[in-house]
């Protein structure tokens, strides 16, 4: 499963349509799959291209989604972050694919994005 943090406060706060703030997670998506094509776990992913799995969570602001990244990094675990042009704000994060039972408890923290 490929998780997602995406910035909440980018259409609450800033008044960014719905559809800007998806698109900064697409962004990293395709971010970290492109990046890290050539890993075990993203060749198995894309392997069932079909039937692929996202969980995006929200992150309040900017502190909260680099708090996020920090948390994956003392994991030891791959991410990209998204850095939205030219502000270079950065505005989403995405995982490389892990099993849902090696990274969920590293972002249980954060609420699934509603």
């Amino acid at each position: 499963v490929q998780y997602l943090v995406v910035r909440m406060d980018l259409q609450k706060d800033m008044g960014w349509p719905l559809g800007s703030v998806i698109t900064q997670g697409a962004h990293a998506s395709a971010k970290a799959l492109w990046e890290l094509k050539d890993s075990d776990n993203v060749q198995a992913y894309m392997a069932k291209i079909d039937s692929m799995h996202k969980v995006v969570l929200g992150a309040k602001g900017e502190k909260q989604l680099q708090n996020a990244a920090q948390k994956l990094q003392d994991a030891g675990m791959e991410y990209r972050m998204w850095q939205e042009q030219p502000e270079n704000m950065p505005t989403a994060l995405a995982t490389m694919p892990y099993p849902r039972s090696v990274i969920k408890p590293v972002l249980k923290s954060f609420p699934l994005m509603k």
